[in-house]
């Protein structure tokens, strides 16, 4: 066991990152769970397109609390804003456990709770990916956005199983009920994290701060290239998440299905995890752009009306695929921009690769009902294609090269 710590697992010895870790484990259990029942509850009273509404509320909150959260956890202790951001979040799902429980749920009830856990949200991004070099030595960098990423893989192969079981033994209010109680654990654990007092700044306005963070974002073309390109095929990736549990339900014998397919993606992410623990490419951005191609693969599958099984398969793949892409993203991202600056850019980088995410959610169903599903989900498949080949013609994306052994994190350097 100590030298599995010591090894793969080495960053779990540090005590304010175990932590963190902790804490995103907790939530991200009660969100695996909490996700499907939201969504089947929604079509309870309704069908796809009012899914993707209920989502584009949530969405489109978290895009606009973005900036405001990047300021301010660049301010304050990152790990009291994240505190603050999980009883925001807590309290929004406790309150839709409610309404579902009490029969009350409509769609004007689920929209504004969906703002009210956007606005919560929105401030999760900015101060975790600040937060996370402050709780882990330099050379665990990598390793602790690696186990960051598996912890939330590891939940979705339990998660959806128990979500679909408490859906269909309890209802979804149940489910969602159980997720506003792991806000509550989630932010207790923050509480508790210690980090170094950060250096005194003359206070700034608020609209210089954010200029600030523009400057550090727009000059380097790297960054700001590939979260447009991104931005455009997150659209897409939207297509999975409203269609999905709509041909489940229609076609596939519904929420079990569903929770087998989002299950069977969670044991590829686990395994995505794991590989991202020790994967080292020599061109981290050039590999971070190619390995989320695997996405397009569910789509298609789905879009062919494969069976459970082999919908399943594909989404093993794209979960393996998404969270390798997703460790060596902040890994680039945290070694190459201040931390002084951290909270900002990446809010910056939030916005860019999710403001058009509600727009996804919404169009998702019309597109279905004007094109057909299957064809939608092509369409989505050859969207994310297109972006992650015209990223790799980007001269400045091939210039970022993993930093020798030795070389501490640029972002603790400055």
């Amino acid at each position: 066991m100590r030298a599995l710590l010591a090894g793969r697992l080495g960053a779990l010895v540090e005590r304010e990152f175990r932590l963190l870790f902790s804490a995103t484990l907790i939530t991200s259990l009660g969100d695996a769970i909490a996700n499907i029942a939201l969504a089947f509850a929604v079509l309870d009273v309704g069908g796809a397109t009012d899914l993707g509404i209920v989502f584009a509320a949530r969405q489109g909150t978290n895009a606009a609390v973005l900036l405001f959260g990047g300021v301010l956890s660049d301010r304050l202790p990152r790990n009291r804003v994240l505190v603050g951001a999980s009883l925001v979040q807590g309290g929004a799902q406790a309150a839709t456990a409610a309404v579902v429980l009490s029969g009350h749920a409509s769609l004007t009830a689920f929209v504004g709770l969906a703002l009210l856990y956007g606005a919560g949200d929105g401030l999760v991004v900015p101060a975790e990916v600040g937060l996370i070099p402050q709780t882990i030595s330099a050379a665990r960098l990598q390793q602790a956005n690696a186990l960051q990423g598996l912890s939330r893989s590891a939940v979705r192969v339990v998660g959806p199983a128990v979500g679909g079981i408490l859906v269909v033994a309890a209802g979804p209010g149940a489910a969602l009920a159980l997720d506003s109680v792991s806000f509550v654990v989630c932010a207790h654990l923050l509480g508790r994290i210690r980090i170094p007092a950060r250096a005194e700044l003359l206070p700034q306005h608020f609209l210089h701060e954010l200029r600030e963070g523009w400057r550090e974002f727009s000059s380097r073309t790297w960054l700001w290239s590939t979260v447009l390109l991104f931005g455009i095929g997150n659209v897409f990736f939207m297509f999975w998440a409203v269609l999905g549990p709509t041909i489940a339900k229609e076609q596939l014998g519904g929420a079990g299905a569903w929770a087998t397919i989002l299950t069977v993606g969670g044991i590829g992410s686990v395994v995505g995890g794991l590989v991202a623990i020790r994967h080292r490419p020599r061109r981290p951005l050039v590999a971070c752009i190619l390995w989320p191609a695997l996405y397009s693969v569910q789509l298609i599958v789905l879009g062919v009306g494969a069976p459970t099984w082999a919908v399943a398969a594909a989404a093993f793949v794209a979960g393996m695929g998404l969270t390798i892409h997703l460790a060596l993203w902040f890994t680039v991202f945290q070694r190459e921009i201040p931390e002084r600056a951290q909270s900002r850019v990446s809010a910056y980088d939030a916005l860019g690769s999710f403001v058009l995410i509600p727009l996804g959610s919404a169009i998702a169903g019309p597109v279905a009902a004007a094109l057909g599903s299957s064809h939608a989900l092509y369409l989505a498949a050859g969207v994310i294609v297109v972006t992650e080949l015209t990223m790799l013609m980007i001269p400045a994306v091939w210039t970022i090269r993993r930093p020798p052994a030795s070389e501490p994190a640029a972002s603790l350097a400055h």
